[in-house]
């Protein structure tokens, strides 16, 4: 039986999820999600991005349903899954989220902090669960949400950064350039000189992304609770997904759950933290080690 929709459910500890963008936050977030008590924004909501759609967080509520939920391919396109919800998030801020720059805790003012409640009390209650996951990527976004969210925990998932160059470098929406490819604001000086120098070459610019992102992050995450941050090495998450997702309940106090289980051992991740050793050649494994060497030693990833 299905459980009717409550009027104006709580948000209690909403999970918020980042990294760098290529970092493996959808992965992350696409075996967290997998929790019978967490709601997420949908592929659905992502794309039909108006308030007055938010009841088809509703469909969400298949993959719950006895012999059908897990029947249903995670790949086919009718399959609710949660997702990166950016279109959402553009409409629901009039893209004061999406913003190519930081957000401070005075940019979540009266009517951020309502439009965020409401969008997420109103997917907690059409999806009927009592938590909420959500994810984003680039600029960490702390401060701001704990505005609006005072007792939220935050999950930063780490990626060595010559994985996620080498990603960069493989996907159509990045071209290399700082014309078309550089989205984070003023770049630091230092590392336009260090660009410019490598004769603009994109694998540096791929790492200055990653390094600028890390840094960022690492600097907001130092002002908030250690008791509301917790941090996962991609690579530990992929290498054991069962053993790295019982830590991260422990730390979001969700319940122990069998079907979370059963569901995280069928689903296959693939591990391409080391395709950067095949598809670079030396003189871009070179350029990438003097642009980002220091930072991935500083970061605690294996040199």
């Amino acid at each position: 039986m299905v459980k009717l929709p409550e009027k104006d459910p709580k948000i209690d500890r909403p999970i918020l999820c980042f990294g760098t963008g290529r970092g493996g936050t959808t992965v992350f977030l696409r075996v967290l999600s997998e929790h019978p008590d967490l709601g997420w924004f949908s592929n659905f909501t992502h794309r039909f991005h108006h308030k007055l759609f938010f009841p088809l967080a509703f469909l969400s509520r298949i993959r719950d349903l006895p012999g059908i939920g897990d029947a249903i391919p995670y790949d086919w396109k009718i399959c609710p899954k949660p997702r990166e919800a950016n279109k959402l998030y553009r409409a629901m801020t009039g893209g004061a989220f999406t913003q190519p720059k930081p957000l401070a805790a005075t940019d979540a003012d009266d009517r951020q902090k309502t439009i965020w409640r409401n969008a997420f009390k109103s997917h907690l209650k059409w999806h009927g669960k009592p938590r909420f996951v959500n994810k984003h990527t680039g600029f960490p976004r702390c401060d701001f949400f704990l505005e609006i969210f005072p007792d939220a925990r935050f999950v930063h998932v780490l990626r060595d950064g010559r994985a996620v160059a080498n990603s960069l470098l493989n996907v159509d929406w990045w071209d290399g350039t700082i014309e078309n490819s550089w989205w984070w604001g003023d770049m630091n000086p230092a590392y336009l000189e260090e660009f410019e120098a490598s004769g603009r070459q994109p694998v540096v610019l791929a790492g200055i992304v990653w390094k600028t992102l890390m840094l960022y992050n690492e600097a907001e995450l130092a002002q908030v609770n250690p008791d509301q941050t917790f941090e996962v090495n991609y690579t530990d998450f992929v290498a054991d997904p069962i053993e790295m997702m019982d830590r991260v309940r422990d730390y979001c106090q969700l319940p122990e759950s069998e079907i979370f289980n059963r569901r995280i051992k069928k689903i296959k991740i693939h591990n391409a933290d080391d395709k950067w050793k095949r598809d670079l050649n030396d003189g871009q494994k070179e350029l990438l080690m003097q642009t980002i060497g220091a930072e991935l030693e500083h970061f605690s990833f294996k040199i």
